[in-house]
């Protein structure tokens, strides 16, 4: 039985994936993820399946096909970091699963500003409701991938109302994308601007 291969591609931009994952893409199959990721791939001429929010019916897809053909699932960033690898380990198996690892967005971004992030808190805001204004009382910092509701807009407006007016935000839109923007601002100029829905937010506790 093949192995399903979970690869990492990186923040966006082409040159941002590894080499070993390019040679494994080169050599499957069929390619399965999210419809913006897999047009980094099209002129490859691989089978696809794009999965868009139809978790299970992917699943469902890689267990009917996996005997017979050789699949990998593409996901943004780092398979680590907040990815489909969870899920897919959970429906299928860690045994039935190899890991490529991919270069993270809080990676690419405290590399454009010249940070470390080891004393920073990562985490996601996908679907999800954390407690991060908590968080952010104990740590130098906290990185977190946004969403539509939770735009660097709102976030911005959350700190406000709660007197943290005076940290500092970094939002990163488009990450290694021409298009892309990096801008360190405090909340109250950061609350009046409209943001990609392609944004990442850290958020620096004030010295």
């Amino acid at each position: 039985m093949n192995k399903v291969n979970v690869i990492g591609i990186g923040p966006g931009n082409r040159d941002y994936i590894l080499p070993i994952a390019y040679r494994i893409i080169k050599e499957c199959d069929v390619l399965v993820g999210g419809k913006r990721n897999l047009e980094i791939f099209a002129s490859y001429e691989k089978e696809v399946f794009a999965y868009d929010s139809n978790l299970q019916g992917m699943c469902d897809y890689i267990s009917a096909n996996r005997n017979e053909k050789k699949i990998v699932v593409i996901v943004s960033g780092d398979t680590g970091f907040y990815s489909l690898l969870d899920y897919l380990q959970s429906k299928l198996g860690k045994e039935c699963i190899d890991v490529i690892p991919g270069i993270s967005s809080y990676q690419y971004l405290f590399s454009r500003i010249g940070k470390s992030y080891k004393d920073y808190g990562l985490y996601s805001l996908h679907g999800r409701e954390i407690r991060w204004m908590d968080i952010l009382k104990d740590k130098k910092g906290i990185f977190l991938l946004t969403d539509k509701k939770n735009s660097p807009s709102c976030i911005a407006k959350q700190l406000i109302d709660a007197g943290l007016s005076n940290v500092t935000m970094i939002v990163g839109e488009n990450l290694s994308y021409d298009d892309e923007k990096i801008t360190i601002d405090v909340p109250e100029n950061i609350v009046k601007q409209d943001y990609s829905v392609l944004c990442v937010v850290v958020i620096e506790n004030e010295d």
